[in-house]
């Protein structure tokens, strides 16, 4: 196969040496590249310290600047990866999303600030504005809505899907919130389930929760192994337990 190699822009690629199928456009893009192959660095400093990692695409102003052998990134959005060194296979798309990210691998961060404080956290999903915003080593999380899991630095294991749903959740694990502010303030509860619109809304640490409809269990701060099942179910409940 012919060897392509497209370098645009001041200090573009002045490093490369065995590299082959870059494609670097931009002031000082892929500027420390030697031996990466199969990269495009489209943008002001996108994949600068880039030395020897293979299969990037990183677009936008910074994206991707401090990469240097991790492979098979995508970075779309200024500053989008900023910090990211050896991580690999990750998504990040969107202002500063996943900016702080370092060897967190097998990430998909979507949205503007999602995911930006990552670090190590690996195999997390964070879709739409601010979604795990402080996530910084909680891996196999899924965050999905404005601000949901915002507040997440070690917790792991937890599905949240809606407008900060889980918003406040820092260390707590395998929890299941579904619906707009379900479990907003749970900090370090484990092993809840909450659906419904502010279902579980106080709960702070408290664990082996079932509230389903909306409002149920809504002031329930540190009340454990309850079932509330239906709109405004338990909604004054708030330490009592092992309640039906």
């Amino acid at each position: 196969f012919p060897v392509t190699i497209t370098f645009f822009g001041t200090s573009s690629g002045c490093s490369n040496t065995t590299g082959c199928h870059n494609n670097f456009l931009g002031y000082n893009s892929g500027q420390a590249n030697t031996t990466g192959n199969y990269n495009n660095f489209f943008g002001r400093d996108s994949g600068r310290s880039n030395t020897g990692g293979v299969h990037n695409n990183f677009i936008g102003y910074y994206s991707g600047y401090n990469n240097t052998t991790a492979s098979n990134n995508n970075f779309i959005g200024n500053q989008a990866g900023f910090a990211n060194t050896t991580g690999s296979s990750n998504t990040f798309i969107g202002f500063y999303a996943g900016r702080a990210n370092t060897t967190g691998s097998h990430n998909t961060f979507l949205g503007q600030n999602a995911g930006r404080c990552n670090t190590v956290g690996e195999f997390n999903f964070f879709g739409v504005y601010s979604a795990g915003f402080c996530n910084t080593s909680g891996s196999w999380n899924t965050f999905v809505g404005r601000d949901a899991g915002r507040y997440n630095s070690t917790g792991c294991n937890n599905f949240f899907v809606g407008c900060r749903a889980g918003m406040y959740n820092t260390s707590g694990t395998y929890n299941i919130f579904f619906g707009n502010n379900a479990g907003r303030c749970n900090s370090t509860g484990n092993f809840n389930v909450f659906i419904g619109r502010r279902a579980g809304y106080y709960n702070s640490t408290s664990n082996n929760n079932h509230f389903f409809g909306e409002y149920a269990g809504f002031k329930n701060t540190s009340g454990a192994q309850n079932n509330f099942m239906g709109a405004n179910a338990g909604a004054c409940n708030t330490t009592g337990t092992y309640n039906n």
